[in-house]
């Protein structure tokens, strides 16, 4: 894979489970580039939606698997006697797609340049008194057996969690293959070369996005005046050439391609998932 920063990866990988680089089938790739349509216009990635969406984490799933999670570890403490509320979990201020083809916020670039905002920490972690009934490293307490591999092991096992953490891999490795051949779409080399252009006109060398995301001046702990100024020129020229609009039109063609080639294999991450989910509502709904 390209070698992406912390917050170009954003994007692609915020609250979705790790990427495995194995995966249980060898998925039928596009030769060629999808036929390209008319790309519509798309300045603020916050909504966008991909077609391999629905067989992955989003956000809001994250979200909602994180506070069942939460349910059953409280419901699993309380059993034991070690009575624990955890504070209530929030969805994470990026959302799924968000930063896929970098920074498309002018107010976080004047705010933040590149730098992703701090996020508000939502939850804390249990007592250290508790902790051994968590992990596992107890096995009962009184008088009452710790399940195995403590109460987050319990959680994890009622939300399926390893099967589908297994299931995913596929369509994870899907998703990193639709982005990276996309950046090669025609469409996507011109609309790169005219965001070039654009920030040439605004005083700053870069041949595409990544370039400038991943710029070593911009490494620091916190964002200075000058990288401020470049993401938003670069945010100010993506929305002038519409890159967001036509990069998200290309990927979206290689992944609609990617589902119905893989569309058999395809049918047990969608069914992990769903059924994931579904334990989700259900734990939280407790």
């Amino acid at each position: 894979m390209t070698t992406l920063s912390s917050r170009a990866c954003a994007g692609l990988t915020v609250l979705l489970l790790p990427l495995l680089s194995a995966c249980t089938a060898d998925p039928a790739a596009p030769a060629a580039a999808p036929s390209p349509t008319s790309a519509h216009r798309l300045a603020d990635s916050k909504a966008l939606k991909l077609p391999l969406d629905d067989y992955l984490l989003t956000t809001t799933d994250a979200g909602e698997l994180a506070r069942a999670r939460d349910s059953l570890m409280r419901r699993c403490l309380g059993g034991l006697g070690a009575a624990y509320t955890p504070r209530a979990r929030e969805n994470a201020d990026i959302e799924t797609n968000e930063r896929r083809y970098g920074l498309a916020d002018a107010e976080l670039a004047k705010q933040h340049g590149y730098h992703v905002p701090d996020m508000v920490k939502t939850t804390e972690d249990p007592p250290s008194a508790i902790m051994p009934l968590v992990t596992g490293e107890a096995t009962t307490h009184n008088g009452v057996p710790v399940p195995e591999g403590g109460c987050a092991g319990q959680a994890q096992r009622e939300l399926h969690e390893t099967d589908l953490q297994g299931a995913l891999a596929l369509p994870q490795k899907l998703n990193m293959e639709s982005y990276l051949k996309s950046r090669k779409a025609p469409a996507v080399v011109k609309a790169t070369e005219a965001w070039s252009a654009c920030m040439k006109e605004s005083g700053h060398t870069y041949p595409d996005p990544l370039a400038a995301i991943n710029d070593k001046e911009f490494s620091s702990a916190t964002a200075g005046a000058h990288e401020k100024e470049v993401a938003l020129a670069d945010v100010l020229c993506k929305e002038k050439v519409n890159l967001v609009g036509i990069w998200s039109d290309a990927e979206s063609e290689y992944q609609k391609v990617a589902i119905e080639a893989n569309r058999s294999v395809l049918a047990e991450p969608l069914a992990a998932k769903q059924k994931t989910m579904a334990a989700a509502k259900a734990a939280a709904a407790q």
